[in-house]
């Protein structure tokens, strides 16, 4: 076995780029223990790889560069037993999210694939549709924040001079998110709706339902329409091919 490795054989081993181990070099988390003093080569011994490997299972772990070198400064066998077991903890927790989240795109895939399979939108027509759940996410302030309004279908509430959203835990029948509780959840009513699409960006939405109202007057309307955005701004880039779904329950 050599005694030393070159920066090319060291990274060769482990499958980095040099590049990497030098920049591992001038942050000072792993040096070689010699340079040739004639051209400044780097010369790792061979030990070091017990320490580089280290550092690989702890990238590998999530940690960054930053808590790896103040963890193992103070490295030993009770601290390190610690360190994994509240890694764990967290990659237990971002494996939840990330499931979480994972849930939700399956539920916007398939709302959208379902929307575009027979979708005319030069048409006005009257449907019953079931009970459908949402998360309420509130007005438009403070949806930004919201996870909820990124991985779901978003619907947009329009009553009069309000306008407030809520994210579409389509469909309504499959098993609901585990982190959701009940009081998070809000239902919009069974019955027959006005429905008609609006397309384009969402300033013309008011317009679009008066359209929509003005085209069945002699039904009794309710004054809140749902409108469900099926192809929206994280899906499609220009605004003018927006397809939202607008929905206004027919009252007995």
């Amino acid at each position: 076995m050599k005694d030393f490795l070159s920066i090319g054989e060291m990274g060769s081993l482990f499958g980095l780029n040099i590049q990497t181990l030098y920049y591992y070099d001038s942050i000072g988390i792993f040096s070689p223990r010699q340079r040739d003093p004639k051209n400044g080569r780097r010369k790792y011994e061979f030990d070091q790889v017990y320490e580089l490997a280290t550092i690989c299972y702890m990238r590998k772990l999530g940690y960054s560069l930053e808590e790896i070198t103040a963890k193992r400064r103070a490295q030993h066998v009770h601290s390190s037993l610690e360190s994994l077991k509240k890694r764990s903890e967290e990659l237990h927790r971002q494996w939840k999210e990330l499931f979480s989240i994972d849930e939700a795109i399956q539920r916007k895939l398939a709302f959208i694939e379902d929307e575009l399979k027979d979708i005319q939108t030069d048409q006005i027509t009257i449907r019953y549709c079931p009970e459908r759940a949402y998360i309420a996410i509130g007005e438009e302030e403070l949806i930004y924040r919201q996870n909820s309004f990124y991985f779901y279908p978003t619907i947009a509430f329009y009553e009069g001079s309000l306008k407030y959203f809520g994210a579409y835990l389509y469909p309504s029948k499959g098993p609901l998110p585990e982190f959701l509780r009940e009081d998070q959840i809000r239902k919009i009513p069974a019955g027959d709706y006005l429905c008609g699409y609006h397309l384009g960006s969402y300033d013309k939405v008011p317009q679009t339902l008066e359209r929509l109202r003005d085209s069945r007057p002699y039904l009794k309307l309710e004054g809140l329409t749902v409108n469900f955005n099926i192809l929206d701004q994280f899906v499609e880039n220009d605004s003018s091919n927006y397809i939202t779904l607008s929905q206004i329950r027919i009252l007995e």
